[in-house]
């Protein structure tokens, strides 16, 4: 419309300017010929509809000289101009010449710029590669010690997003585990918060996987922390061989009994001396039956202010406290977190309290006291003391807590952490709490693709799914996912000779119910990236996966390059310089998506869509959005 509005413009300027001169020449020509002018007044008159007429012929006639060129030289234009934004992305694209002189002439010239460009980027990327050759060594180094760590680790920025982890924390922490996702997710955060004010601790967690034990050390500045995890070790079996053998000694110390009973005094010494081996040992047994406590050792001094803290953060009560003198370097045996969160369901509804902590032999006693008589201890207290095996009890205004305690060594540990590798940029994950407003460069995608049966989400099914995490412009292709599914029925032709996928060949491998769980994990926490979005969120919609929002590369090449009309992503591939494998397979489809989708981004931002709101609205203007499958 715009195009045909400045056409009728020009056409119309055309005419003025050709009628304008002809009328200028004829008042030139008729100066001082009245008599002519008169003459030519009167024919003009008498002819005035034929004059009329060819007058509009001729108006047509430039018209249609004029159309093709006029609008040929505007396309021409704004196609050099797309393709010259190409080279944002891919330097190493050359514009094809055509159209006017003028244009060939620009596009060489735009050609020259973009060999200098990418002369210039590959000297400065020769540099910095060179730069950065120490630093790399040192984090393949990093990388391949953590690697073959057998602990779990996991390295987290201050907001709880992981930017590097191992192969064994993975197996911890499940699928819901990847760079760029929360913590918080997978671990309960005030477990973490607690777990990082003592940093020589390990404390038993509930993960998504099974019990495990976790230690959080924080890293220096506001670089964030890091997480070790383990199994619990299995105790069962070393107390079932002592529950045996006690039974056996026992029905021995039976037998010593019964003949002592009938035994002449002469003869009883001896059976007295066995006897007495027999209950030593069976003393002994019994005290390897004591079961372990379930409890960490933490100094006194440190335990006060812990607790005071947990108070304030849970339950709003900011308490004093004091340590008497003789407690300073006693070792107390308890479930701090379990402790803490006991405390606070106890004192949710208090005002006021304050803690004084004393030693009472190898004990420590920590005194509770109120305003008013004591509340009645919650269950969760009950059983941390129990657990840690120690005891509780109310006197008057007063509540104690009794906990087993030993003094400290005298060597002291080593103090802070070790040296840190960088190894994911923190400021890639600082996304703002607006998700719309968050750059599109500061946000976590998985770019997903699907292999079904047939082209209809209410009949046909899924047979393959394929997933990669993009964190803004980088490609994380050790975070991918890829799964065939058994549909259950036979699949046609058509789609087989699109993807290669056989029913013989699908047969035997997993359900769609079963895939599904780890697939949802995947997603977990990203935004949805695909190639022709609609058609395979139709299909994980229909089994309740697949939420908004989604960015779609098909409708982001429609906005970026109007007048292209080829907008396959084979073709974008192409144009971005992406090579094209593993075209329609599940996963192989996704990572072509993800390397076109962060390529685009500098476009985008050139155009002015720098957020994630901004191109999700300039998407749904579009007239391909309101396709629905």
């Amino acid at each position: 419309m715009r195009e045909a509005l400045r056409f009728l413009g020009a056409l119309l300027l055309g005419l003025l300017l050709v009628g304008g001169t002809v009328g200028a020449g004829l008042f030139l020509l008729l100066q001082g010929e009245e008599e002519l002018a008169r003459e030519l007044l009167r024919v003009a008159q008498e002819k005035a509809f034929l004059l009329l007429f060819l007058g509009l012929l001729f108006a047509l006639v430039l018209a249609a000289l004029l159309h093709p060129l006029f609008l040929g030289y505007l396309a021409a234009t704004r196609a050099l101009g797309q393709e010259a934004e190409v080279l944002l992305a891919n330097p190493g694209h050359r514009l094809r010449l055509r159209g006017p002189f003028e244009l060939q002439a620009l596009a060489r010239l735009i050609n020259r710029l973009a060999e200098e460009k990418e002369a210039l980027e590959k000297e400065v990327e020769a540099r910095i590669a060179e730069a950065k050759a120490l630093l790399e060594r040192e984090r393949e180094v990093l990388g391949a010690l953590i690697a073959h760590l057998p602990q779990g680790v996991v390295l987290a920025n201050p907001k709880g997003q992981v930017l590097l982890y191992n192969p064994p924390a993975r197996g911890l922490l499940g699928e819901g585990l990847g760079a760029g996702k929360s913590l918080f997710g997978l671990l309960d955060r005030g477990l973490l918060a607690h777990a990082l004010a003592l940093p020589e601790e390990r404390f038993l967690a509930q993960g998504p996987t099974g019990p495990l034990r976790l230690q959080a050390v924080p890293l220096r500045g506001e670089a964030g922390f890091l997480l070790l995890l383990e199994r619990p070790k299995e105790e069962g079996g070393l107390e079932g061989e002592a529950l045996h053998a006690l039974k056996d000694k026992m029905a021995g110390l039976k037998a010593l009994v019964e003949v002592l009973e009938g035994e002449a005094p002469g003869a009883l010494a001896p059976l007295l001396r066995q006897a007495r081996a027999t209950a030593e040992a069976l003393s002994r047994l019994v005290e390897a039956l004591k079961a372990p406590a379930r409890a960490e050792e933490v100094r006194a001094e440190d335990l006060l202010p812990l607790l005071a803290e947990a108070l304030e953060r849970e339950a709003g009560l900011s308490p004093g406290f004091s340590l008497k003198e003789g407690a300073e370097g006693l070792l107390v045996q308890a479930d701090t977190y379990a402790l803490a969160r006991g405390l606070a369901a106890t004192l949710r509804e208090e005002e006021e309290v304050f803690l004084e902590g004393e030693r009472q032999g190898n004990l420590f006693r920590l005194t509770l006291s109120f305003p008013h008589p004591a509340p009645k201890p919650h269950p969760l207290l009950q059983e941390a003391v129990e657990a840690g095996l120690g005891s509780l009890w109310r006197e008057g205004s007063r509540l104690h807590l009794l906990l087993p305690a030993r003094e400290a060594p005298s060597t002291p540990l080593p103090k802070g952490p070790p040296p840190r590798a960088e190894v994911v940029d923190p400021a890639l994950l600082q996304v703002p709490e607006a998700l719309e407003e968050a750059p599109l460069e500061g946000l976590l995608y998985t770019a997903f693709d699907l292999e079904t049966t047939g082209l209809d989400p209410g009949k046909d099914a899924i047979v393959a799914l394929g997933a990669v995490h993009v964190l803004g412009r980088k490609v994380l292709y050790q975070e991918t996912f890829e799964a065939l599914v058994d549909p259950g029925r036979p699949i046609p032709q058509a789609a087989t000779e699109v993807h290669g996928l056989t029913w013989e060949m699908l047969k035997g491998k997993p359900k769609l119910e079963e895939v599904l769980p780890a697939f949802k994990a995947f997603l977990e926490d990203t935004v949805l990236l695909a190639h022709n979005g609609a058609f395979d969120l139709a299909f994980l919609r229909k089994v309740g996966v697949g939420k908004p929002p989604l960015v779609d590369t098909l409708l982001l090449a429609h906005l970026l390059f109007p007048d292209l009309k080829d907008h396959r992503l084979e073709a974008l591939a192409e144009r971005f310089g992406v090579p094209v494998l593993g075209r329609h397979t599940a996963l192989g489809d996704a990572l072509m998506t993800a390397e076109v989708f962060a390529r685009m981004v500098p476009l985008l931002k050139e155009r002015g869509y720098a957020t994630l709101g901004a191109v999700l609205a300039a998407c749904q203007r579009l007239p391909l959005a309101r396709l629905k499958y």
